[in-house]
């Protein structure tokens, strides 16, 4: 709902990207769409906290606003990224960094689901899970460039966390 205003505010800024080589569009494309995901998930969560059965998530801890935390700084590095776009290196450190703030905030893989691999100390369980989170930030990065490509793995891939989430909850 919000991808047609943050199109026109990526071409008002300058965030556009250009056409290279390598890329399927022919003319260049505003960049940005990280920003509608994150409003798209802000307002999720917003909605999320308000729902009785689960309400319990948001007051209990505070897991669930360190994960939008994170997501505010990631597409803040994005951000920063699509209008002057970034070293690789310095994009690595950054996310690396917001992804041990996450980590440190709370939200740690303690087990794998990998026969019954487990964590053995907090802090291997810390380098885990930024691990994880900077090579799932990573990946969404390389599959996108086609208009709403990004938005759907997501998507799909949060089906399928939710899923799994709800089975091993049962």
């Amino acid at each position: 709902l919000v991808m047609p205003m943050v199109r026109h505010l990526a071409i008002r800024v300058g965030a556009v990207g250009v056409v290279r080589a390598r890329d399927v569009h022919k003319v260049p494309t505003p960049r940005m769409g990280g920003l509608g995901m994150l409003i798209g998930f802000a307002v999720a969560m917003c909605f999320a906290s308000r729902i009785p059965f689960i309400t319990g998530l948001f007051q209990s801890g505070h897991q669930a606003w360190v994960i939008l935390a994170g997501a505010v700084a990631i597409c803040l590095l994005g951000i920063a990224d699509d209008l002057w776009d970034l070293d690789w290196m310095l994009k690595l450190a950054g996310q690396l960094l917001i992804s041990v703030f996450v980590s440190w905030g709370g939200i740690q893989i303690i087990s794998l689901p990998l026969g019954s691999l487990v964590a053995a100390s907090p802090s291997l369980s810390m380098a885990i899970t930024a691990f994880l989170i900077v090579a799932s930030i990573n990946a969404v990065n390389f599959v996108d460039g086609l208009d709403g490509l990004a938005a759907g793995i997501v998507a799909i891939g949060g089906i399928a966390f939710a899923i799994y989430s709800y089975i091993i909850a049962r």
